[in-house]
């Protein structure tokens, strides 16, 4: 199942047309709308952290949501350090890259202002957009925040709710440039909302329907049996990594992914053994070299 939180209604009214989603009462008083055979869940979360994390974590805990699930929160946020007068600036991104009206990212950082606290969804699965940092916060931006990053009201919360039920990699979070933050200006109507995210219906829609296809192929892929008969030589790797259940649960998804390419990965790791790269000696070396696996594998 892919579970798409989403703040508001008008933000998800183009995707519950465009994926014949179909309201489901079974879930009140959270609103939800799904399709079963197409494996998507859709929750209007309502606005801010304590809203988005009750309805992510309250869905997922009533469904079992589990490893072989996605968890992707879509919605619209603010572009920080962006503004109209600062167009000729740097913007951390460089002025040729500043935020426009309507741009679609991957979030590949989130941050809680809050708290300081910093997130990292490690982005597997290949996609069209650009990617770039999110900054989330208790209140709409009247203020610049970090120069290129942007700024919503729920994400951090979506990925603290989530992590309980989901790795890193199974979480994705796409954000389309509303506004610029800026005091006083015009405030957003639900006409707006809903044409901002109505451009990138298509393009969303087919790309969470790639994704069931691929969670289904991982699906075929452990069934059949072939990742079972390497268990061994995996359960080598973790203990080579020194990992945590969050490290085991990326390198077997790495894994994963190689095997469905047909990549020889045991050869590859049979090399780096070889080289003296595993096993490491701590589990801080551990997350170095996983994150360098992870370029090879992918």
């Amino acid at each position: 199942m892919i579970y798409v939180m989403m703040a508001l209604y008008q933000e998800a009214h183009g995707l519950i047309r465009e994926l014949e989603l179909k309201k489901n009462t079974a879930y009140a008083p959270f609103e939800v709308f799904d399709n079963e055979s197409a494996g998507i869940r859709l929750v209007v979360t309502g606005v801010g952290e304590i809203a988005a994390a009750a309805a992510t974590a309250a869905v997922c805990a009533r469904d079992g949501a589990d490893a072989a699930d996605f968890l992707v929160n879509i919605g619209c946020c603010a572009a920080g350090g962006c503004e109209p007068a600062d167009r000729d600036m740097d913007s951390g991104y460089g002025a040729a890259h500043a935020a426009q009206i309507g741009d679609l990212y991957v979030c590949h950082k989130i941050t809680e202002q809050e708290t300081g606290k910093t997130f990292y969804p490690d982005i597997l699965y290949r996609h069209p957009w650009k990617e770039r940092e999110l900054v989330t916060g208790m209140q709409p931006l009247q203020r610049a925040v970090a120069h290129g990053a942007l700024y919503d009201m729920e994400a951090a919360a979506v990925y603290q709710a989530g992590i309980r039920f989901f790795s890193p990699d199974r979480m994705l979070f796409l954000k389309v440039v509303s506004d610029f933050g800026i005091a006083g200006q015009e405030r957003m109507t639900a006409e707006v909302l809903t044409g901002l995210l109505e451009q990138h219906v298509k393009e969303v829609a087919a790309f969470l329907t790639n994704l069931r296809e691929a969670a289904d192929e991982e699906e075929t892929l452990r069934n059949d049996g072939i990742l079972q008969e390497d268990e061994a030589v995996l359960e080598r790797l973790f203990a080579a990594l020194h990992c945590s259940q969050t490290m085991r649960a990326s390198a077997r998804q790495y894994i994963t992914y190689a095997a469905l390419t047909g990549y020889d990965w045991k050869a590859e790791l049979e090399e780096w053994y070889a080289r003296g790269l595993l096993p490491c000696k701590d589990r801080r070396e551990g997350k170095v070299r996983l994150e360098e696996l992870k370029q090879v594998l992918l």
